[in-house]
């Protein structure tokens, strides 16, 4: 293929990414993740502090985590990506869409990287292409992509660092070294999870350069990790107990990891993989379409085990080892089992999927139709669960309206309990305090409950796991507020003792 053509094919790719990503970013409602740390990002970028003002210290967020000193610090997350969303609020302002064009950018940015791995790795130019198309219409990194977590800027600057190191190996070594362990220091501190990639990047350069490591080149490896682990204890030693309670909390029961591998092998295949393949008990008919990809990348991925040829090319035998490990990784490792993460696994089976058609349209020429339709039906059953999803899920239709009648019938000083990703709704100033124990820890009592979907669930999971807060806070709507507003799954409730809102 020419390079016009390459190029043509790279920005038909770059276009349909983008394509799709953005649907996503206009239409979904902002949710509670994006919330707490948007909070903090906005109050160090216009108030000085890294607070999280949005959750209650006495109170807990998903699961029983101390929050202890969370409204002046914000330890239970990595750093980096509270200070790049603090830097694009400055730049852009503070709303949900400068939150997730930053995801958007670093997606693109994760797409460039693989096609600099690839090509490094010497695939051939329209492997290259194809395997970032696939990467590109990946439902799941088209969901981190358009959403204000941290996931895709730590997935991000994990494999740019894989991709620096692959560059400049060759001709300055120490170089290679020094950028790539910074781009994997700045991910690791992104997120914890980045670490797969960060031991994915020394196994590459065992791989390739074992006989050239010395010390030097290891005292330069970790020099990046130790500058930034030193910045971010300067912030720790600030409130050391509050960091104690906060960050080992987050990282405590997290689920099943490798002192229970039968467990945290059964939890991988039920809930990261069945639940977001379509194969979950809720799961509609046209749902379970979405299993076809993940059957795909298991046969790939089978395909590219089981074959010699493929194994003994250099390239691919290192995409092999780097996907056995993330997948051993997010099984031993990750207790938490959330589709989230799965970020970190799709691009490796996306390209192994490349590489399996591409093995088999040389070989298997009077099928090469049935290969280009099973390319056709992963591309179209991605696409289509990314539009579908969004679709179906607009803003527009619940979270909109909500937002309008909170801020038609109240004022920024009303406080009001709710689903942190009513602040870019209301805005950051608002008295918002998103405590679904509606004071149970702390005694706080709000003028305004707001229930949405996600608050329904939450307060319904306690009626099993914590059965005396679910009590009260049945109680405690039954008998103090009525409902002022129902409408797509939102509800508005004012306490009887406070100035109601009327209703229209």
């Amino acid at each position: 293929m020419s390079s016009p053509r390459l190029l043509a094919g790279f920005a038909l790719v770059a276009f349909l990414y983008l394509a799709l990503v953005l649907t996503n970013v206009f239409t979904r409602a902002p949710w509670c993740d994006e919330g707490w740390f948007g909070n903090p990002a906005y109050n160090l970028a216009f108030k000085g502090f890294m607070g999280t003002t949005v959750l209650d210290p006495a109170s807990s967020t998903w699961k029983s985590v101390n929050l202890t000193g969370v409204d002046r610090h914000t330890y239970w997350v990595m750093p980096l990506n509270l200070l790049a969303n603090a830097a694009g609020f400055r730049i852009f302002g503070f709303s949900i869409f400068s939150m997730r064009l930053l995801s958007v950018f670093w997606g693109l940015i994760m797409l460039a990287a693989w096609g600099a791995i690839l090509w490094k790795l010497s695939a051939p130019r329209l492997l290259v292409l194809l395997s970032v198309g696939l990467i590109a219409v990946d439902y799941h990194l088209l969901m981190q992509a358009s959403d204000g977590r941290m996931d895709a800027m730590a997935v991000a600057l994990g494999w740019s660092g894989i991709a620096a190191y692959l560059l400049l190996r060759e001709r300055r070594f120490l170089l290679a070294i020094a950028l790539s362990c910074s781009l994997a220091a700045m991910a690791v501190f992104t997120h914890p999870n980045a670490l797969v990639i960060a031991i994915l990047l020394v196994i590459t350069a065992l791989y390739f350069d074992r006989a050239r490591i010395r010390c030097r080149a290891m005292a330069i490896a970790a020099l990046p990790f130790f500058a930034i682990a030193a910045a971010w204890c300067l912030y720790v030693a600030q409130s050391p107990a509050d960091f104690q309670a906060q960050f080992l909390g987050n990282a405590a029961g997290r689920g099943p990891t490798f002192t229970t591998p039968i467990a945290a092998l059964s939890l991988e295949i039920t809930h990261r993989y069945m639940d977001s393949y379509g194969l979950a008990a809720w799961s509609s008919l046209t749902g379970r379409l979405n299993v076809i990809p993940l059957l795909m990348f298991l046969a790939a991925l089978v395909v590219c085990l089981c074959t010699p040829a493929i194994r003994r090319q250099p390239g691919y035998r290192l995409l092999l080892i780097w996907t056995l490990v993330v997948m051993s990784f997010l099984t031993e490792l990750e207790g938490l089992k959330t589709h989230f993460y799965l970020i970190y696994v799709t691009p490796l089976y996306s390209v192994l999927l490349a590489v399996a058609l591409a093995w088999m349209w040389t070989r298997l020429a009077r099928w090469r139709w049935l290969l280009t339709a099973a390319i056709l039906l992963f591309v179209g059953l991605q696409a289509l669960r990314t539009t579908s999803g969004a679709w179906h899920n607009r803003r527009q239709l619940a979270y909109d309206p909500a937002v309008q009648y909170l801020r038609t019938h109240t004022d920024p000083k009303t406080f009001t309990m709710g689903g942190a990703g009513l602040a870019f709704g209301l805005g950051p100033d608002w008295n918002l305090l998103d405590d679904t124990r509606l004071g149970y820890n702390s005694g706080k009592r709000p003028k305004l409950v707001v229930i949405d979907p996600t608050w329904d669930d939450a307060i319904l999971m306690m009626q099993s796991n914590a059965p005396a807060i679910h009590s009260y806070l049945t109680r405690l709507l039954e008998t103090e507020y009525r409902e002022v507003y129902n409408h797509a799954g939102y509800r508005v409730l004012a306490r009887l003792s406070a100035q109601e809102p009327v209703h229209d």
